[in-house]
This record gives C-alpha cells, sequence and structure tokens, in this order.
C-alpha cells in the first residue's frame, strides 16, 4: 500500500538504506542485552527483505512488455548471485574478523544500490 502510494522507488530505497543503517550498527548491537538485540534482528530481518519486491515491481514496470519476463528472471538471478558471494566473502572472513564487527562488510551492497536508485526515485516511479 505504501509503495503505490509512494512509488516503489521511493519503498526500495528507504529499505535498502535501512538495511544499510543496521549493517553499520551491527557491531554496537552484538554487544546490547539479548532483548535489545533480538528485536534489531527482527528489525533488520524485515528490512532486508523488503526492497526486493519491490526491485521486481521497479522492473516489471519499467522493461519492455515483451521482455518482462526475462528481465525479472535476471533480476533474480542477480540478486541470488550476490547473496551466495556475499555469504562466501563472510564465511572467509570470520577467522580474520570478530563476528560482532563482520557485518559492516555488507553495508558496500545498500550503499551501491542507493546510488542506483537515485535517479529511479526522482522519476517517482
Amino acid at each position: 500500500m505504501i509503495a503505490r502510494k509512494c512509488g516503489s522507488a521511493k519503498v526500495a530505497f528507504v529499505q535498502l538504506g535501512l538495511s544499510g543503517i543496521c549493517c553499520l550498527l551491527s557491531g554496537l548491537v552484538f554487544q546490547a542485552p539479548p532483548e535489545l538485540f533480538l528485536a534489531f534482528l527482527i528489525f533488520w530481518g524485515i528490512v532486508v527483505v523488503g526492497d526486493s519486491p519491490q526491485f521486481s515491481t521497479l522492473v516489471a514496470h519499467t522493461a519492455p512488455k515483451e521482455l518482462v519476463g526475462s528481465a525479472l528472471t535476471i533480476v533474480n538471478c542477480i540478486g541470488f548471485f550476490i547473496t551466495i558471494i556475499s555469504i562466501q566473502l563472510m564465511t572467509a572472513l570470520i577467522p580474520v574478523i570478530p563476528a560482532d564487527w563482520l557485518f559492516l562488510f555488507l553495508a558496500i551492497g545498500p550503499l551501491i544500490g542507493l546510488g542506483s536508485l537515485r535517479q529511479l526515485v526522482r522519476k517517482k516511479i
């Protein structure tokens, strides 16, 4: 409902921004009391998945009609590829970086995504 009123690009931008902020705060929250830590993880879980359907909506609205299915397939494949690479990178960094600071590296993705979304937010798609 919010995306229909404000636009999918804006909703994706906010979700991605909040996810990036969670990445940046993750090291501090690891030290928090368990209740706050759990609340943070629930919030992060909500915002981290919220941009994906908006990206699909943006692709469906902006791709040529005859290519929407292919475009959605490609976008989903790219999303899964990024997820796999991120998991592999995080696993490789576990022996090198303390766990409470490991998630800072994930902020790179939202930062790149926010830069890429700026133009669509301006167009109010």
